[in-house]
């Protein structure tokens, strides 16, 4: 088994600093290879470097919100990259999920590190 499907890349994008890291690190500790990025211009930015198996982006951001990182990402993947979204408020978010399409998975804030484990593993598996 090759080491990108024993420990995939994880591409974690939040503008809140303490966020991105809590997120970082716990993916971290299970194994998963981790880059992080505070915008989604900069996260941009890291997809076309080095594309991820997955991307866990938060919705609410400044000059590129959640979806149109999803978007322009979308735009310029070669394969499909899975996206859990976090957000820190169900109502508004929610239609907007619904419009974009291009989300596999979300967790609404606060984010408990149990639930970000189970999530990233059951779309790695292939539940969602």
């Amino acid at each position: 088994m090759s080491d990108a499907n024993i420990h995939p890349k994880i591409l974690v994008i939040d503008d809140d600093p303490a966020q991105c890291d809590m997120i970082a690190e716990t993916l971290s500790a299970e194994g998963y290879r981790v880059r992080k990025a505070n915008s989604g211009a900069e996260g941009l930015e890291l997809f076309k470097a080095d594309p991820p198996d997955m991307v866990v982006v938060d919705f609410a951001m400044p000059a590129m919100n959640g979806i149109e990182f999803v978007t322009a990402m979308r735009a310029i993947e070669t394969r499909r990259t899975l996206v859990l979204m976090v957000a820190g408020y169900a109502q508004g978010f929610l239609a907007a999920l619904d419009v974009s399409g291009g989300v596999d998975s979300y967790l609404i804030k606060p984010i408990l590190k149990h639930d970000l484990l189970a999530r990233v593993a059951d779309l790695f598996a292939g539940r969602f």
